[in-house]
Order: structure tokens, then sequence, then C-alpha cells
């Protein structure tokens, strides 16, 4: 697992940041057909919210995989046509060459162009009944290096490292679709799943955190559904955790140097009206203070 994660870090599209760049980092928001299987429905004036806030602010939206469900729904033009705010806004981010989208497990089919260009290249506006451009010739990527002062910052789901959901995905998406999604009416989970087995998730989180620290790199990832932290001194590796947590969405922000973990979720003010804000949930550490703590550390052991 370790020298797949080699060859895909090797082969990431590299992008320089410095203490100007602003960047948010979110995952696993999972949008779906509007059915009962659509998680993302709960928690999308949220995620509205959020993007309005990073849009104003001059942000880039890195978008960390399984953005959209793309195994439980087969027409992905659906997707689109519930969820046309959320794609209007993501167009906003990519008309201004602020939108960065790589792929997870659920929308591994984003790689191939003929399907982005199929259904994200254009949608059908309900409103003005006419088609219109959304996303013309968007990429979207296996994995990312951020070079923040010459250090590095990889960027991938984390899929690649878990068995089921990376080498044998195909098999995956099938038992999805066709049997674990029906079993779910009755109670009955996937077992495989990595967002609802926490022996599956601390697996690929260890070997995640293995990687990063054997090779001296901060790595972000989602996959899991659980955000990390690490403390300085003590690992490099990150997660962001997802947009459809019960009660709000996680994600990373980066500006001025710093990385922090937020969550955004709805608040019911003094006048009693209900808003959407976000928390810090860790407070903000300097991203060159992790390499400088973690080789101190490997020093003392």
């Amino acid at each position: 697992m370790s020298r797949k994660l080699d060859r895909i870090f090797k082969k990431s599209k590299r992008i320089p940041i410095n203490d100007n760049t602003k960047i948010v980092i979110m995952s696993d928001c999972h949008r779906g057909s509007g059915n009962n299987h659509d998680n993302f429905i709960k928690n999308e004036k949220i995620f509205e919210s959020a993007l309005r806030y990073y849009y104003i602010n001059n942000f880039t939206y890195i978008e960390l995989g399984d953005g959209d469900e793309m195994w439980e729904v087969s027409n992905y033009k659906d997707i689109i046509s519930e969820h046309q705010e959320t794609f209007k806004l993501l167009k906003k981010f990519y008309d201004n060459n602020h939108l960065i989208m790589i792929y997870g497990n659920h929308d591994m089919c984003k790689k191939s162009k003929k399907i982005l260009e199929e259904n994200f290249y254009y949608y059908y506006d309900k409103v003005n009944s006419q088609h219109k451009e959304l996303l013309n010739n968007i990429i979207v990527y296996e994995s990312l290096v951020l070079n923040y002062k010459n250090k590095d910052i990889f960027m991938i789901h984390g899929h690649q490292i878990d068995l089921l959901n990376g080498t044998l995905w195909r098999l995956s998406r099938f038992l999805v679709r066709y049997v674990w999604r029906n079993l779910e009416f009755i109670g009955i989970n996937d077992p495989t799943l990595a967002a609802k087995n926490y022996s599956v998730s601390k697996g690929i989180e260890k070997r995640l955190e293995k990687w990063s620290i054997k090779n001296n790199k901060i790595l972000i990832s989602g996959h899991t559904h659980r955000p990390v932290f690490p403390k300085v001194g003590q690992s490099l590796y990150f997660n962001d955790g997802s947009c459809i947590h019960p009660n709000g969405i996680t994600c990373l922000e980066i500006e001025n140097g710093n990385i922090t973990l937020v969550k955004w979720l709805f608040k019911l003010e003094q006048d009693k009206f209900i808003s959407v804000g976000k928390v810090q949930i860790e407070k903000k550490e300097a991203i060159e203070s992790f390499f400088i703590n973690l080789k101190d550390a490997n020093k003392e052991n």
C-alpha cells in the first residue's frame, strides 16, 4: 500500500501556495438524487451558506472526493437536477479558477472525461427551461500536492489503500447499488463501509499516518468521515471529516500559513432566529510547526 501511495504522490498535480493563499477543504458530500438515500439533503443549506462565505472571502474550494453519490445513483444528471443551487455555487468558484475537484471511490467515474462531458459540462436549468454551461472542461484529479515553502502537503481521498473501495471498487459499487442499499431499509448497514466501521477506518488512518511520517509530508484525506487534527509533534495526518455529519459539516481551512479544523452548523440566536455559523474545533496551527516538531520528536526517539 505504501508503494501505491508513493506512485500516486509522484504523479500528482502540484500547486504552489504561500501565506496569501486561502483554501477550504471539504469531502464526502455524497450529493444524491433527492430520495431517502440522499444523505446530503439535511446539510445542504449549511453547505451552501459555508460556500457563500468562502466565495465572498476569496477562498479556493478543494473537494476531496465523494462529492457526488455515483454508486447509488445511476443517472448522474439527477444529482445536478436535485442540487442545482449547490452546483451553481460550485460554478462560481470554477469560473474564478478557485475550484479543484478530486475523486473518491463513490465518484470514481469522474476520472472519465466522457462521463464529465456528458453530465457535468452542462446542465438543464429548470427555471429558464434551457441548457446552460456548468463545469465545462473541468478535470477531476486523483490527488494533489500543495507546496508551501518547499514543504509538501499531499491530498487524496483515502480509498486507495482500502481494498474493497479501491482495487475492488466496481464490486463494492455493485453491492451498494443492488444489495446494501435495500438492506438499509431494515436497519442493516454495509459492514465494509469505512465511515460506519471503526476498525476499518482506524486501519486506513494508521496506514495513511504511517506514510506521512515516513515521508515527512502532511497528508490530508477524507473517506472515513472522521475529522482528524493531530497534535504538533505527533503526526502529519489530517482528515477533513465529512459534509453529512448528523449536526453539521466539518472542513479544514488553510489561511495565512495556518491550518484549522472548523465545523459549520445551525445556531439558535438570542432572538430565537436560526442562523448558520462556524465554530473552531481545533486551534489554528502553523503548517511549518508540524514539520519542525515532528523532526525534533523523531530525533529524541
